[in-house]
């Protein structure tokens, strides 16, 4: 098998893996958390 007909099919077998988890990430809608676990928009600020 051609050398660069392997590497053109794992790339773009790469690539098309990252592209699917972008939107699998983009549409699970994660929620940031702060060091106490609350929820990084409703932390209260501790100074």
């Amino acid at each position: 098998m051609n050398f660069k007909v392997l590497l053109g099919g794992v790339m773009s077998l790469f690539v098309t893996i990252l592209i699917v988890c972008y939107f699998i990430a983009k549409q699970a809608n994660p929620v940031f958390l702060d060091d106490h676990g609350r929820p990084a928009s409703q932390a209260r600020q501790s100074y």
